[in-house]
């Protein structure tokens, strides 16, 4: 009998637990310029697309060793996609440093890298 009662609170505990399991926590779909692209135009902006709506919190575009100006400006809403606008851009090497909150309130924090060469092949 005490053999069926801890298999029985065992089942349970995974039932409860199972659902937090499985939830899939905030992530960048996709981004323009992408991870790791080499591009030969300098891009007017940044798109981040999200696998649901966040709230997009930070976002940092990182030359080497300095910030590069961006619009963004950390807002309550919440979307999907971010369009961020990128004024002065130059060619070089950068760092889009960005933190999210999902909706199930988790903030989750990455990167990603890309290089402008207008020597580089056509985008």
């Amino acid at each position: 009998m005490n053999l069926l009662k801890v298999m029985i609170k065992a089942f349970l505990c995974m039932a409860i637990a199972f659902p937090v399991l499985v939830q899939a926590h905030t992530a960048l779909k996709e981004s323009t310029p992408g991870d790791g692209a080499t591009i030969s135009t300098i891009p007017s902006n940044l798109d981040l697309v999200f696998n649901a709506e966040v709230q997009l919190v930070k976002l940092e575009l990182m030359g080497v060793g300095h910030e590069m100006p961006t619009n963004f400006e950390p807002a309550g809403e919440v979307a999907s996609i971010y369009k961020v606008e990128t004024p002065g851009m130059h060619p070089g090497e950068f760092t889009v440093n960005w933190a999210a909150i999902g909706s199930d309130g988790h903030t989750v924090t990455n990167s990603f890298s890309f290089v402008v060469d207008p020597a580089a092949a056509s985008d």
